[in-house]
C-alpha cells in the first residue's frame, strides 16, 4: 500500500468514529440535572468491589460525565455539590457495555438526604443488539455453565452449524464469529471452533453482541462473544465444586433396540481462590479444573456404543494491580492439558476408524494496561498470545490395508483406518494479538458531548502442519450404500464396487508455517447531542497480509467498514428509545483458503477409478471370494488390483491437483463481508425492560473456485496434466442473507422473583453454505467444471442448514429463604423450531461425462471429483427435522455457615422427556440413468430410513439429571 494512501485513511479514521469500549473493560455514563436543566460542576465518584480504589469526575457544561476503562461489575455512584443534597445511585455495568446512572439534584433543605435508586438497563443504552449473561444468572438457571451455553441464551444465536454444532450468530457461517476470554481470541484457527480456555466457576460474565457492533471489534461477519474471568478483590473468596453427570441418568431415545446407557459417574472438580496481596493495589485470582470423563458415543447409523475418554486439566492465574492510582495492569495465564481416547473424526462405521488416542495442549497469556493521562485523556493497551497443537492425531499404520480410510458418498460415513496420520508430526495453530487505544472526552454547549476513541490493532495467526490425510497416504470414495454394524462384536463388511475411487494424497513439500495478519485502525465517536439525540459514528480500516506455508504472499487487500447508528429518546426521559444502525463487517482471511495454493504441507490428490472386482456386493454368495470380508481384506484386494493395473506410475488419474501447481491464487483474495441494517425500539418498564430489534444482512465476497476452459492446464512434476483451479472471491451467482426479528425482556418483580427471556424469528437463505461437516471455510464450486453443473438443481437458493425459524428462551427464578437454608427455584423453557435438510442425489461424474459438450470432453483431463449434487425438485432445505420443546428445572440450595456457604444444585433437563430427531438419514440414491443437463426427470429413490434417526446421537437431549455440590466462602 502506498504511504500517502495509508495516511489518507488514517486521517479519515481520526475524524470519524462508533462508540467502542474495552474488550476487557466497560464504561459508565450519565447526566445530572436540576429542575430539568443540565448541571455542570457536580463531583461524581464511582466505587465497586471489582475496582481498586475509587474514581472521580466532574460533570461538563452539558451536565454529562463519563468513566471509561472500568472493570465490569456493580457500581455505587455518588453525586456531590456544595449546597446540594448528595445523591447515590447504583448501576450494574456489563462487560463491554455502557451503564448509565442519572441524577436530579436539589438544594439542601434541613438536613442532607441520600437517595438510592437503580439505573436503567444497559441494554437500552446502545444501538448494539447485545445480551449480558451474569455469573448469578448462570448459577441459577439449569444450563451448562460453559461459554457456549451462555452465548446460546442470547437471541440471534443458534447451534445449527453444519460444522459440528458450532454457534451460528445472526446467520453467519460458524467460522466467522469472534470469541474472546480476558481479551484473548480463543477461536481455533481453521474451523474457528471455541476452545474451552476457561474454568466455569472463574467466569465473571459474558456479553454476546449480535448486531450493530462497535468498530473496536473486527475480523468477523457473525457476532462477538466476550467473557472475562474474576480478578480477586480486597476480601478473600473462593469455591470448591464437584459437578456430577452419568449417561445412565438420561432416558433412552425412542430408537428401536437402543442400547443400555453407560453407567458411570463422571466428576468435574473445580476450585477458585482470590483476594488481596496489597489492599486496593494488588489482587490475585487462581482457578483449577480437573475431569476424567467417559462419554458413550455410537457408531454411525448404529446402536453399537463406544466410549470416548477425555482427561483434562485446566488452571488459571491472574494478577490485577495499580502501578499508581492512575495506571493499572492486569495479566493472566490459562493452560489446558487434554489427552483423549477413542476419537471419531466425523461419522465412524466401525471401531477401526476411531483414533485410539491424541493430546491437545492449549494455553494463552494476556496483559491489559490502562492509564489516565489527563482528566480528559485515557489510554489502553491489550496483548495476548495463544498456543494450540494436535499431537498423535490419526492412524499409525502405513500399509494400504490397515492405514487407509474410505468415505461413503451416499451416507456420509467413514470406515477403515482413522482419518489423518498420528505419527507424522504434530500440528500447531497459534495466534498473537495486541492493540492500543486512546479515549478523549470533549464537551461543549454548541455540539454536545463527545467520547472519542482511536485505536490500532495487530492480529496474526500462524499454522505449521503437514496435513497427511491418512497413515497410508490413500483414501477411498465409494458409492455402495453401507450396512451399519448391528450389534457389538459384529464385523463391518464394506461395499466396494467398480467405479468407486481411490484417492492418493502425497505431500511433496513440507511446511514452513503460514502467517496471516490483519492490521486495523478504528475510531469512534459516541456523540450525545442533547437529551433526545445521540449518535455512534464510526469507521474501521482492516489491512490483510497473508503468507502461506511456503512463504508466498497470498492475501494483500484492505477494506473500510463504516459503523453508524442513531438513538432518539422519544420522551427525553430514557423510558422509550428508537434506534437505527448501518454497519459493515469483514472477516479475516481464512488460512485454509489463502493457503490452499501452497505446496508446502498440503496434500496433492489424485483420483483413480477402481475397476477391479466387486467386494461384498449385495446378493453375493456367502463364502465366495470377496464376499463377507472385513475392511483390511477388502482394501488389500483393492490395492492388489491397483498395483496390478500400474499403480500411481501406470494408471492415469481421472482428476487431481498438486498444490502450488494445479491451484492458483493470481490476485489477492479479499475478506468475506456482510452489510447490515437494524432498527429497534426499547422501553424501560418499571425496573425491567423490553426491547425489539429488526435486522437485515447480506453477505458478499464469497470464496470460490473457478476451474473451466479459460483457466488453463499445467503439467506437474509427475508428468500428469491438470486443469488449473483458480481461487477467487466473488459475488457472481452466489447468495447468503439473514432476516431476523428479536424481542428481549426482563422484569424483577422483587429481589426474589425475576423473569426474563427472548424470542427470535429468522430466515437464513441462499446457496452458500461456506462450511461442511468436519471442515472450516470452504470455497464454493459452481464454477469448477461448470459444464457438469449446468442445471438449475445443482446449487439452488433455499434454506441453509443453519436456518431456524423460531427460537425461545424464557426463564424464571424464585428465591425462598427458610430457617434451614435458602432455596432458588428456576425454570427454563427452550423452543427451537426444526432445522432444514435437503434431498440430494450424488450424481456420478463418470456418467455425467457422457452428457457434457464435446468441447469440454476433449479439453478437460479431470472432473469435479467423485460426484455432483442434484437437489431433488430443485429445492434446498425443503425438509425439516423435529422441533425441540423442552422445560428444564433446577433447585439450588444454599446454607450459610459463618463465612462459608454450602450449596447443592440438582438440575432436571427436558423434564417431560420430549423426543426430537435433530439429525438423521438423508440418503438418496440414483436408480437409473438420466441427463440433468437436458432437463430429464431424475431417476432416484429415497433410502428406506430417509428422515429417520440413525443412532441415539441423532436425538436432542432426552430427560436427564445432573448435580453440583460444593462450598463457597
Amino acid at each position: 500500500m502506498k504511504l500517502n494512501r495509508f495516511w489518507a485513511v488514517l486521517a479519515v479514521v481520526l475524524l470519524v468514529g462508533t462508540s467502542a469500549f474495552g474488550q476487557t473493560t466497560s464504561a459508565l455514563t450519565g447526566r445530572v440535572t436540576m429542575d430539568g436543566n443540565p448541571l455542570p460542576g457536580v463531583s461524581v465518584t464511582v466505587s465497586s468491589p471489582q475496582m481498586q480504589g475509587t474514581r472521580t469526575s466532574v460533570t461538563d457544561v452539558n451536565g454529562n460525565y463519563n468513566f471509561t476503562a472500568i472493570p465490569p461489575g456493580q457500581y455505587t455512584v455518588r453525586f456531590e455539590m456544595e449546597s446540594m443534597q448528595t445523591v447515590t445511585r447504583t448501576s450494574r455495568v456489563g462487560l463491554g457495555q455502557t451503564g448509565r446512572a442519572d441524577a436530579e439534584m436539589r438544594l439542601t433543605a434541613v438536613a442532607e438526604a441520600i437517595t438510592v435508586t437503580a439505573s436503567a438497563p444497559a441494554v437500552l443504552e446502545t444501538q448494539e443488539i447485545q445480551t449480558n449473561v451474569t455469573e448469578q444468572l448462570v448459577e441459577d438457571l439449569p444450563i451448562p455453565r460453559t461459554f457456549q451455553s451462555q452465548a446460546n441464551l442470547a437471541p440471534n444465536v443458534t447451534t445449527n452449524s453444519p460444522n459440528g454444532g458450532q454457534l451460528v450468530i445472526s446467520g453467519a457461517p460458524a467460522h466467522e464469529n469472534l470469541y474472546m476470554v480476558n481479551g484473548a481470541v480463543i477461536n481455533e484457527n481453521l474451523r474457528s471452533q471455541i476452545h474451552n480456555l476457561f474454568i466455569e466457576d472463574a467466569i465473571q460474565e459474558t456479553t454476546v453482541l449480535t448486531g450493530a457492533i462497535s468498530a473496536e471489534y473486527g475480523r468477523f461477519t457473525g457476532g462477538v462473544v466476550n467473557s472475562i474471568t474474576k480478578s480477586g478483590g480486597n476480601e478473600f473468596s473462593g469455591s470448591l465444586r464437584d459437578s456430577l453427570t452419568n449417561d445412565a441418568w438420561a432416558s433412552k431415545t425412542p430408537l428401536p433396540n437402543a442400547p443400555d446407557l453407560l453407567d458411570k459417574i463422571n466428576a468435574v472438580y473445580e476450585g477458585t481462590l482470590g483476594g488481596r496481596i496489597i489492599r486496593d493495589r494488588l489482587w490475585f485470582f487462581t482457578a483449577g479444573r480437573y475431569t476424567k470423563a467417559d462419554t458413550q458415543q455410537f457408531l454411525f447409523e448404529s446402536p453399537v456404543p463406544f466410549t470416548f475418554g477425555n482427561k483434562e486439566t485446566r488452571y488459571e492465574a491472574k494478577l490485577t494491580g495499580q502501578i499508581t492510582p492512575k495506571h493499572s495492569l492486569v495479566v493472566s495465564y490459562l493452560n489446558i492439558n487434554n489427552p483423549q481416547t477413542n476419537i471419531c473424526f466425523i461419522s465412524c462405521y466401525e471401531i477401526s476408524n476411531i483414533d485410539t488416542s491424541r493430546e491437545l495442549p492449549n494455553n494463552f497469556k494476556t496483559a491489559h494496561y490502562s492509564g489516565i493521562f489527563t482528566n480528559n485523556l485515557l489510554g489502553e493497551v491489550n496483548w495476548s498470545k495463544k498456543y494450540f497443537a494436535f499431537q498423535d492425531s490419526g492412524g499409525n499404520n502405513h500399509d494400504f490395508a490397515h492405514g487407509t480410510w474410505a468415505y461413503d458418498l451416499n451416507t456420509g460415513g467413514f470406515y477403515g483406518a482413522p482419518v489423518f496420520c498420528g505419527d507424522c508430526g504434530s500440528e500447531q495453530r497459534n495466534n498473537k494479538y495486541w492493540d492500543a487505544k486512546l479515549t478523549y472526552y470533549l464537551a461543549s454547549k454548541a455540539v454536545g458531548t463527545h467520547n472519542l476513541n482511536v485505536g490500532y490493532q495487530d492480529w496474526a495467526e500462524q499454522r505449521i502442519a503437514n496435513n497427511y490425510q491418512s497413515g497410508s497416504n490413500f483414501g477411498m470414495y465409494t458409492f455402495g450404500v453401507q450396512t451399519p454394524v448391528a450389534a457389538p462384536g459384529d464385523t463391518f463388511h464394506p461395499v466396494i464396487t467398480p467405479g468407486d475411487f481411490i484417492n492418493w494424497t502425497p505431500i511433496f513439500q513440507l511446511s514452513n508455517g503460514s502467517n496471516f495478519k490483519t492490521e486495523s485502525l478504528y475510531a469512534n465517536d459516541k456523540w450525545d447531542l442533547n437529551s433526545r439525540w445521540s449518535f455512534n459514528l464510526g469507521l474501521r480500516y482492516d489491512k490483510n497480509h497473508g503468507k502461506d506455508s511456503a512463504g508466498v504472499v497470498r492475501a494483500k487487500d484492505s477494506t473500510i467498514e463504516p459503523r453508524m447508528g442513531a438513538t432518539f429518546d422519544i420522551f427525553g426521559n430514557g423510558r422509550l428509545r428508537f434506534n437505527a444502525s448501518y454497519a459493515k463487517y469483514a472477516a479475516k482471511i481464512a488460512e485454509t483458503v489463502g493457503g490452499s495454493a501452497s505446496a508446502a504441507g498440503n496434500p496433492a490428490y489424485f483420483l483413480y477409478r477402481y475397476r477391479g472386482p466387486a467386494i461384498n456386493a449385495p446378493g453375493c454368495t456367502p463364502g465366495a471370494a470377496l464376499c463377507g470380508v472385513d475392511s483390511p481384506t477388502a482394501f488389500q484386494a483393492v490395492y492388489d488390483w491397483f498395483i496390478g493395473a500400474g499403480g500411481t506410475d501406470g494408471l492415469s488419474p481421472v482428476a487431481g491437483a498438486i498444490p502450488g501447481v494445479g491451484t492458483r491464487i493470481d490476485s489477492s483474495i479479499k475478506s468475506p463481508d456482510v452489510t447490515e441494517y437494524t432498527v429497534g425500539l426499547g422501553s424501560q418498564v418499571g425496573r425491567g425492560f423490553v426491547r425489539l430489534d429488526l435486522m437485515s444482512r447480506k453477505w458478499g465476497n464469497f470464496y470460490a473456485t473457478i476451474q473451466d476452459m479459460t483457466t488453463g492446464q499445467v503439467t506437474d512434476q509427475l508428468g500428469n496434466v491438470a486443469d488449473i483451479a483458480e481461487i477467487v472471491t466473488t459475488n457472481n451467482g452466489l447468495e447468503r442473507t439473514y432476516r431476523g426479528g428479536t424481542i428481549q425482556a426482563s422484569y424483577p418483580f422483587s429481589e426474589r422473583l425475576q423473569i426474563g427471556g427472548n424470542y427470535t424469528y429468522a430466515k437464513t437463505r441462499g446457496n452458500v453454505t461456506a462450511e461442511t461437516s468436519g471442515s472450516g471455510p470452504v470455497t464454493e464450486t459452481p464454477y469448477a467444471y461448470p459444464e457438469y453443473k449446468a442445471f438449475a438443481q445443482n446449487n439452488p437458493v433455499g434454506y441453509l442448514p443453519s436456518d431456524q425459524r423460531h427460537k425461545v428462551r424464557a426463564w424464571m427464578t424464585w428465591g425462598v429463604p427458610t430457617p434451614v437454608g435458602n432455596f432458588t427455584f428456576s425454570a427454563l423453557e427452550r423452543f427451537d423450531s426444526g432445522t432444514p435438510y435437503s434431498a440430494i442425489i450424488p450424481l456420478d461424474t463418470g456418467e455425467l461425462y457422457n452428457y457434457i459438450p464435446a468441447a469440454a470432453q476433449n479439453y478437460y483431463v479431470g472432473s469435479p471429483g467423485t460426484s455432483v449434487n442434484y437437489y431433488v425438485n430443485g429445492q434446498r432445505g425443503n425438509f425439516r427435522w423435529d422441533d425441540i420443546n423442552a422445560l428444564d428445572l433446577s433447585i439450588n440450595y444454599r446454607l450459610r455457615l459463618g463465612r462459608a456457604e454450602l450449596f447443592v444444585e440438582p438440575e432436571l433437563i427436558n423434564a417431560f422427556n420430549q423426543a426430537a430427531v435433530t439429525n438423521g438419514n438423508t440418503t438418496v440414491t440414483q436408480t437409473g440413468s438420466f441427463n440433468p443437463l437436458a432437463g430429464d426427470a431424475p431417476q432416484y429413490k429415497f433410502g428406506s430410513k430417509f428422515g429417520q434417526a440413525r443412532s441415539p446421537s441423532d436425538y436432542a437431549t432426552m430427560r436427564t439429571y445432573r448435580v453440583s455440590v460444593g462450598v463457597r466462602f
